[in-house]
């Protein structure tokens, strides 16, 4: 299991040492070194080891703004509750520590990202890296709403986990346990004053040719994750020309995809270092090997994402360095992800929830609705809508900046960061643009400035004017977005009206779009299915899918989509069967 922590804290008395090594078993941690104290007992396992004042980094860089830290920086203002300074780390992050023999602090970053749990019973309270764990620590059921959103959207909203009970932390939350009671703060949100177009291309330019500028000079050896994107050309051209010469950069071949040609080209133009890796075949990999990887996967995503892409990417991620990595997630929350027409002030509604989870979110990652048990799929998109549309209006902006936010804080911190918190050990990853002062910009911009990726446009023309002259992946060059003429405006009209075309397609034939490696995945993992039965033959299996559909599946009466296979894998491979809080 990968590298995790958990802290138990109990009112009146020690933790019972066997009860909670029993908990990590059921749980998937066969082994995991454990310390008491009056009151709270800690356990670390995978290779995390606390320091000499039993604290733990929970990510492997981590940065404020244009500085490294380590734990002597960072432990001081956990024991303070400085909640303001470390919204400041960028994400993912998160930290663990224990102050003084029977309390014990944990802190994530500004978005989430680093996925942190609590959870707590009568006389009891507890936090740790794994939903599962604690889901058996207090004998948690299955959160049904939950799981049937997920079946729908591929990931989780909210701070809700698959488990009743089991929460996750928000952003930029500090969670303290002590005598059985859970404690929980939150830095109070940034004030934001509107930012016009100009004064926020000026301030974005700066603020990356400083960080990227700061960050290769400390790291010369580190590497650019290039595509044929947009984020990652802008991170590109933060770099100081003299700087960029030499500068690694690494490309994923994928079937299909120009990102190899296009940013060989960039490389070429800027003197960086370029390697490519193609996508491993994965048709030669036998069915239960990648069975077996795709269950490790599962169980690092904590089931609540897509565990067949993150399989996929594990494999390639072997022939690539792991060192200092810098990406270019993140442009999206300026980017007016979510818009549907033109921005203009309107409320937020179910009706327009109900539109856009239709036409921008179910029809990716949803599975076969006839996989779901009858009682679970009965009324589920109505269940679903409604959390979304909870969520959405309780921000209470209107509806263009409320999608902005549902965008950054739920899928950006529960689809992306799901996945950065499964590899955010295995290698050091920087994502300047979820830099909490970029972030402080894109939210401060009118939707006006952000729609039709006017802003990033700007903002690459401003870092590099050359570059944005190259034409991105499918799409037109930045400067065409930056400075849209008739014949720009008319080809974007086409591309919009193309995408609602695939998307009516998705919505009306129940397809979707399966991540790279996806679909030959799928295919091994129900072959391995088919030939071992007895692995859907579980209890949780029986409460959340339904039997025909199972049997149909297993006589090859049904080929389920790729979608529906990470759904099933993350359902056969829930650790329920707990123990009572009693016992720990």
């Amino acid at each position: 299991m990968d590298p995790g922590v958990l802290a138990i804290s109990r009112a009146g008395g020690l933790p019972d040492l066997q009860g909670a090594r029993e908990v990590l078993r059921m749980a998937g941690v066969p082994s995991a070194v454990v310390r008491e104290a009056p009151g709270l007992l800690v356990a670390t396992w995978g290779g995390l080891q606390l320091d000499g004042d039993g604290s733990a980094m929970l990510t492997r860089a981590t940065r404020r703004h244009e500085a490294d830290l380590d734990a002597g920086d960072v432990t001081p203002l956990m024991v303070r509750g400085d909640v303001g300074a470390l919204r400041e780390v960028l994400p993912p992050f998160a930290a663990f520590t224990r102050t003084g023999v029977s309390e014990a602090v944990a802190v994530t970053d500004a978005l989430g990202f680093r996925h942190v749990y609590h959870s707590h019973g009568p006389g009891w309270a507890a936090i740790s890296t794994s939903a599962r764990v604690l889901a058996v620590l207090g004998d948690r059921g299955l959160d049904h709403d939950a799981l049937t959103l997920q079946s729908l959207l591929g990931w989780q909203v909210g701070q809700w986990t698959l488990f009743d009970g089991v929460t996750k932390l928000a952003p930029g939350e500090l969670v303290r346990v002590r005598d059985g009671h859970l404690d929980v703060v939150r830095a109070p949100a940034a004030s934001l004053q509107r930012l016009e177009l100009d004064d926020a291309v000026d301030q974005a330019a700066d603020l990356l040719r400083r960080y990227l500028t700061t960050y290769v000079t400390d790291h010369p050896d580190a590497t650019l994750q290039l595509t044929g994107g947009q984020d990652s050309r802008i991170l590109l051209s933060a770099v100081p020309p003299d700087l960029r010469r030499g500068l690694a950069a690494i490309t994923l071949a994928v079937p299909g995809s120009p990102d190899v040609a296009i940013a060989a080209d960039l490389a070429a133009r800027t003197g960086v270092r370029h390697h490519v890796e193609a996508l491993e075949d994965l048709a030669r990999m036998p069915a239960d090997e990648a069975h077996a990887l795709a269950v490790r996967s599962s169980a690092r995503l904590e089931g609540m994402a897509d565990p067949l892409a993150l399989a996929a990417l594990s494999i390639a991620e072997q022939r690539f360095d792991q060192g200092h990595r810098i990406a270019g997630l993140g442009g999206e929350v300026a980017r007016g992800f979510y818009y549907l027409g033109r921005p203009r002030p309107v409320p937020v509604t179910r009706e327009r929830v109900a539109r856009l989870t239709s036409w921008r979110m179910f029809a990716n990652e949803a599975i076969d609705p006839l996989a779901l048990a009858p009682h679970l799929r009965e009324g589920a998109r109505d269940r679903a809508v409604d959390r979304v549309h909870h969520l959405m209006a309780s921000s209470g902006k209107d509806w263009f900046e409320a999608t902005d936010e549902f965008y950054l804080d739920q899928r950006m911190q529960r689809w992306a960061g799901v996945t950065d918190t499964a590899i955010c050990l295995d290698r050091s990853v920087v994502n300047p643009m979820l830099d909490d002062r970029f972030i402080h910009i894109a939210r401060s911009m009118a939707p006006e400035s952000k729609r039709g990726s006017l802003f990033l446009a700007r903002l690459q023309v401003a870092l590099d004017d050359d570059l944005a002259q190259v034409p991105l992946d499918g799409r037109p060059a930045p400067r065409a977005f930056a400075y849209p003429g008739v014949g720009d405006r008319v080809q974007a009209l086409h591309k919009l009206g193309r995408k609602a075309v695939v998307k009516a397609r998705q919505r009306w034939g129940h397809s979707t779009r399966p991540p790279v490696g996806g679909t030959v995945l799928a295919g091994k993992v129900v072959d391995h299915w088919r030939a071992h039965p007895h692995l859907l033959d579980r209890t949780t299996v029986s409460a959340v899918l339904d039997e025909q559909w199972v049997d149909d599946m297993l006589r090859r009466r049904v080929d389920p989509a790729p979608s529906t296979v990470s759904f099933v894998l993350n359902v056969a491979n829930l650790p329920l069967g707990a123990t009572m809080p009693a016992t720990v």
